[in-house]
C-alpha cells in the first residue's frame, strides 16, 4: 500500500485523543489518514501499545556479528588455519561453542 511512517509520538497523540475526537477529526488534528488512526487504535486495543515489535525471522543466529568478524580476522590471519582451530580459537577468545559445520557454514 501507500502507508507513511508514523512516529510513535504522533500515534501516542492519537490514542490521547481519541477520547474526545471523532476518527476523522483525529486524522485531521494528526495530518494522517482515518485508516491510520483505526489502525493505530485498533494497535492499542489489541496490544496496549502504539507500535508493533517486530518477530525475529527465523532460528536465533549462533554466531553474531563479532563472532563472525573474529573468524574472518582469523582466517585472513592464517589463511590455511583448519576449521577445528577456528573452533577452539572461537572458544578461548569469545567463549562461544559452535559445532566446526556452523563454522564451515558461516564463513
Amino acid at each position: 500500500g501507500n502507508r507513511v511512517f508514523v512516529s510513535r509520538e504522533r500515534k501516542e497523540l492519537i490514542v490521547s485523543l481519541a477520547d474526545k475526537y471523532k476518527t476523522d477529526e483525529i486524522a485531521n488534528i494528526c495530518h494522517v489518514s482515518s485508516r491510520t488512526v483505526q489502525r493505530v487504535l485498533e494497535l492499542w486495543r489489541k496490544h496496549g501499545d502504539v507500535v508493533r515489535e517486530p518477530l525475529q525471522a527465523g532460528r536465533p543466529r549462533e554466531l553474531d556479528y563479532l563472532d563472525l568478524a573474529y573468524l574472518e580476522a582469523c582466517v585472513e590471519r592464517t589463511p590455511d588455519v583448519y576449521i577445528y582451530e577456528l573452533k577452539d580459537q572461537l572458544m578461548n577468545a569469545r567463549g562461544v561453542d559452535v559445532s566446526e559445520c556452523t563454522i564451515s557454514r558461516s564463513l
